[in-house]
């Protein structure tokens, strides 16, 4: 059974909400160089990992790929010094369209509760939004491969934060540059 404590609202902080909502407002005339085949430029998934933590994974078709906490840090600039953030980005980024037939664009993007990610693929003809379980092995087929993706990703990231650990790299410090 499901924590009770789990289906109340995670609190944020004024930082991640303003960082959210820059990156799904974000143009896609930043990305028409990379749009060849797809009117998709972006992924943005929100994802409870706790009661108290939530994590917004944002990722463009670039291969830019941030990580953005509930309690306004964040683990960013990956793909400048990791090749295999960038592609794991891309791959994800570009297989986000086969999702969207048959739904209509979102005008809220309200924050997840519980054990549901949101997942916001980021279109030239607006935002569409997933409601996936958190879980690997639940849902469709296709919603699978979906998670796959995005785990991917996020394991691409944490490859690269225990590298950037590893080698002294603080990715705080280098923001405040």
């Amino acid at each position: 059974m499901a924590d009770q404590n789990f289906i109340r609202r995670i609190p944020v902080s004024k930082t991640y909400l303003t960082t959210r909502f820059q990156a799904l407002h974000l143009s896609p005339s930043n990305f028409t160089q990379y749009m060849t085949k797809s009117t998709v430029y972006g992924v943005v998934v929100d994802m409870p990992m706790s009661p108290t933590v939530l994590t917004t994974l944002v990722c463009y078709i670039n291969g830019a790929a941030n990580l953005y906490f509930n309690n306004g840090k964040d683990y960013s600039g990956a793909a400048q010094r990791y090749p295999g953030v960038v592609q794991a980005a891309r791959v994800f980024v570009a297989n986000a369209g086969n999702y969207i037939d048959g739904m209509k664009p979102v005008e809220n993007f309200e924050l997840p509760s519980g054990m549901t990610h949101f997942a916001y693929i980021l279109t030239t003809g607006g935002i569409y939004r997933l409601e996936l379980t958190s879980t690997n092995d639940s849902g469709t087929e296709k919603e699978r491969l979906f998670k796959n993706l995005y785990h991917r990703l996020m394991s691409e990231l944490r490859s690269a934060q225990l590298k950037d650990q590893a080698s002294g790299i603080d990715p705080d410090a280098a923001l405040k540059k």
